[in-house]
């Protein structure tokens, strides 16, 4: 797995049309400025399942100063993650150039 700076993978997600999440959640992302302050929100995601059930995910500058890759993924770490080494995969998800 490789590892990239956080500005770099904030410029892979300005660039994204869309993002999935752990292989099952397609979603846009959300993005912020990155501030350079460790408690600065700089990605937030959100859905709903078919239940009507909200789910949302945010991501702090601070967990995230590197971020693994792998393919066209990236792991970032959520925020409010209960296991602290437990990574958010997210694909990235762009648009195809017509030739």
């Amino acid at each position: 797995m490789k590892i990239i700076t956080l500005k770099e993978a904030y410029n892979i997600l300005q660039d994204a049309s869309a993002v999935i999440i752990d292989d099952s959640v397609l979603v846009y992302p959300s993005l912020d400025m990155i501030e350079g302050s460790d408690e600065n929100e700089f990605l937030y995601l959100s859905w709903d399942d078919e239940d009507g059930q909200e789910y949302s995910l945010k991501f702090c500058e601070g967990e995230n100063q590197e971020v693994k890759v792998s393919g066209s993924s990236l792991f970032l770490l959520d925020t409010d993650a209960e296991d602290e080494d437990e990574h958010t995969q997210i694909t990235i998800l762009t648009t195809k150039e017509l030739e």
